[in-house]
């Protein structure tokens, strides 16, 4: 219930800030009216004012409880008055939110509205078949998402994905996404020439931005590393699941292809369980390995069952396979 309270707030922040100029003035004319009329209403009809504004709410607002009511012509004068003037731009006013929220709806789905989330969401630049691939795992991370990308409309159908038409290597349709408050931008494009540019543009715009690229090319992966992009993802290289844990632990890319890197001195590697520890616990394995081989182990693999990090009690048996972090041979 708390949440969708926050989602309801969230979105009513994001209509105020684009159209606050308008709704500032039907409200303030909406106010001025029920002043008015109350001030008239306790005037001639000898009552609180206080009473009496409640008596123009209820009137305005087509509830009228008829506990308080005009008794005599120029109470009744006032309140058709009211009901005139303040059922209209009570109604107005309707009309112009609902107007708004459906600009929005529209907006998001076709492009044409700026991303307004206050801070730490993740923003897309360009759509790519990496991105189309792994979009509903970064929606899943929970965080706010921001699409730029050069498509006809929002690939998301759920309404929670903000999507910002235009080209990714045009600093203008960028600036709307608001880098400046983003926890990280991951840059994809079918082209990795365009994936470069933005690349470019979004490091000397935004030099404190977390960027991520997902490439095609693993040629031109030393050149976004010269730009300063602080994860490369190629298409060879490149899993869904990792570049969601990237996003939620910056660098994890870099820990996954130094494991599996072969001209990295430190990586995963296997060995067969030592005589001496079958039946031990599994932190007696972990002690031996570190203190032994200056190794980690951090998991078990017993015939096809690979099991990371056992409990510390668990028992290692005899033909068990420990796989470590280790120095390759």
């Amino acid at each position: 219930m708390f949440n969708v309270i926050l989602i309801f707030f969230r979105k009513l922040k994001i209509l105020t800030n684009q159209h606050k100029s308008d709704l500032i003035r039907i409200f303030v004319f909406l106010i001025a009216i029920l002043l008015i009329f109350s001030y008239l209403f306790s005037r001639y009809e000898k009552i609180s004012f206080f009473k009496s504004f409640y008596w123009a709410v209820t009137t305005a607002t087509t509830v009228g409880y008829g506990d308080v009511t005009p008794t005599n012509d120029i109470g009744r004068i006032i309140a058709m008055g009211l009901m005139i003037a303040g059922i209209g731009i009570l109604g107005l006013f309707l009309a112009t939110v609902s107007s708004i929220m459906f600009e929005f709806k529209i907006g998001r789905i076709f492009g044409t509205v700026e991303s307004h989330i206050f801070k730490e969401h993740i923003v897309i630049l360009g759509y790519s078949s990496l991105i189309k691939s792994s979009l509903k795992d970064i929606m899943e991370t929970k965080d706010n998402v921001t699409l730029v990308a050069n498509i006809e409309k929002s690939p998301d159908s759920s309404g929670k994905l903000i999507f910002i038409k235009g080209d990714i290597t045009d600093e203008k349709t960028v600036a709307k996404a608001h880098l400046d408050k983003a926890k990280l931008c991951i840059i994809s494009d079918e082209d990795d020439s365009n994936s470069l540019i933005a690349g470019i543009n979004v490091r000397t715009q935004y030099k404190n931005t977390y960027i991520i690229a997902l490439i095609f090319k693993k040629e031109t992966e030393r050149a976004f590393r010269e730009i300063g992009i602080n994860e490369v993802f190629s298409s060879g290289s490149f899993s869904s699941r990792v570049l969601v844990k990237s996003i939620e632990f910056k660098g994890a890319s870099k820990f996954f292809n130094q494991l599996l890197d072969e001209n990295f001195k430190e990586g995963l590697i296997e060995k067969d369980l030592p005589r001496n520890l079958e039946n031990k616990e599994f932190i007696e394995v972990i002690k031996f390995f570190k203190e032994n081989k200056d190794e980690i182990a951090v998991g078990i693999k017993r015939k096809e069952q690979i099991i990371i990090n056992p409990e510390k009690t668990f028992a290692a048996a005899a033909g068990d396979k420990v796989m470590l972090i280790g120095k390759k041979s």
